[in-house]
């Protein structure tokens, strides 16, 4: 499972994200032995190397917002820490107005398809602003962003789903309404432990007094649906701890819990001070155990565990992550984002100054890439590459991998005998109960919380199969 996410993550799925959220099982965003594999270099373009236009299979578009107060000892995502300047609620750092100026300048570039023969697509469903902590960003600053994607894209304002990323201590209910007022219908809250001592080990802004002015601001301005992020794993934290907290959040009542296990990353403090699976972090059974006990104590109040590390009320399931989870084509925007368009995923530069140059520099490098083209052992590789994403972002959500239909979908591609391979590598893991076979033969899927434990070493025999 470990492994899986970071792969994930380098994929720069989620949380996110993109940040992908996203992007592996931590917040915001995530593939596994093929990382790389399909995520073109930092600044290349889409569709083979061309840039490609609006996709018409693209309803959603992540926009990165990268500002903390200050950057989180075990964080690794694209961030600006902007230390005293960040207030939250009071005066505007210049920086916020410059980046929206990139972000609008970079949307921007999709709204001449026309002009370059592009088929168009769909209104978005979904926007996600992850970061950083999004809730640093002014309403006026979010105003102009979503005007910007509206003017391009269009958005289904009577149906859409606009997530943003909140931390205590950096609005209130005030700040809330006026998000909402903007469109913004869901929050998604990095509360991450309910133990003041843990978040001052995980270097986090806030303390627990903010947590819950903020759970108070939330049911206050009451958006339509609301999410609070934990993390397990954490150095020094008991399963006492974890049980508190799992307590705490089952208490705010939120509509959707995401949990998520610490990992360790490189060229963070907590690489620096830490290492994995010697105290104070906990061991592999513990870090299980953690696993196991938000399973259950979720479970218990109603919460559907509809994905490896989410948690929902029914209807209330992040629609945007799904987007990821199911491998559908999506927009990514701002420092550190990852697009999947048009069968190719690219990221955007992760430090500010080179963002800022490749948006300046986007016009030129675009009209190259669209006269380059591509050849057809690149194009063999995606194709795999999609396959083997299918296979490990399927098997994250509750509803598991529908296999039969992936000889049609892919047989044509030059990939022979995808189903039987798949099945054969489950085979060992379906009798041990890790691995559940549909009633009608079609599908697999995760036990739970057996077999999603060992996720990785399952989705690494079935890699091992291509």
């Amino acid at each position: 499972m470990i492994a899986a996410r970071r792969a994930l993550r380098r994929r720069g799925l989620l949380r996110g994200s993109p940040r992908a959220e996203t992007p592996g099982l931590r917040r915001g965003a995530p593939c596994l032995l093929h990382a790389r594999g399909a995520t073109e270099s930092e600044g290349r373009g889409e569709n083979g190397g061309r840039f490609g236009g609006k996709d018409p299979g693209a309803r959603s578009a992540y926009v990165h917002l990268p500002f903390c107060k200050r950057k989180c000892f075990y964080c690794d995502f694209p961030v600006v820490a902007l230390g005293s300047e960040a207030t939250g609620t009071e005066a505007e750092p210049p920086i916020f107005e410059s980046y929206v100026n990139l972000l609008e300048r970079e949307v921007g570039r999709y709204a001449s398809d026309a002009a370059r023969g592009s088929s168009g697509g769909k209104k978005l469903d979904t926007v996600f602003f992850g970061g950083g902590t999004p809730s640093l960003i002014p309403p006026r600053q979010l105003e102009r962003v979503l005007r910007r994607l509206d003017d391009t894209f269009g958005i289904e304002w009577e149906g859409a789903e606009i997530s943003m990323e909140c931390d205590p201590g950096t609005f209130d209910r005030r700040r809330l309404r006026d998000y909402i007022d903007l469109g913004v219908n869901r929050i998604s809250m990095g509360v991450q432990s309910f133990d003041d001592r843990l978040l001052e080990l995980c270097g986090r802004s806030h303390t627990l007094r903010e947590v819950y002015q903020a759970i108070d601001d939330l049911h206050a301005a009451s958006p339509a649906s609301w999410s609070i992020d934990l993390m397990f794993g954490l150095p020094h934290q008991s399963l006492r701890a974890w049980e508190k907290t799992l307590d705490e959040a089952v208490a705010a009542e939120p509509s959707h819990v995401s949990c998520y296990d610490l990992q360790v990353e490189e060229a963070t403090p907590f690489a620096r001070w830490y290492e994995v699976g010697m105290a104070p972090l906990p061991d592999e059974d513990t870090s299980a155990e953690f696993f196991k006990m938000a399973s259950r104590r979720l479970g218990s109040e109603g919460y559907s565990h509809y994905e490896i590390s989410n948690y929902a009320r029914e209807g209330h399931e992040c629609r945007h992550n799904m987007a990821y989870w199911r491998n559908s084509p999506f927009y990514a925007f701002g420092l550190g984002s990852t697009s999947n368009l048009h069968g190719r995923r690219v990221q955007r530069p992760r430090k500010y100054k080179d963002y800022e140059a490749w948006v300046e520099d986007h016009d030129r490098r675009y009209l190259e890439l669209e006269q380059r083209g591509s050849g057809g052992e690149a194009e063999e590789q995606v194709v795999l590459d999609r396959l083997l994403d299918e296979v490990m972002l399927s098997l994250r959500l509750k509803d598991g991998l529908r296999v039969a239909g992936l000889d049609e979908t892919f047989g044509g591609c030059g990939i022979a005998d995808v189903e039987a391979r798949i099945m054969d590598a489950v085979t060992v893991h379906i009798e041990k109960k890790l691995v559940l076979l549909s009633e009608d033969g079609k599908s697999i899927r995760l036990s739970d919380p057996e077999g999603q434990l060992v996720s990785n070493s399952i989705i690494s025999d079935i890699f091992c199969k291509f």
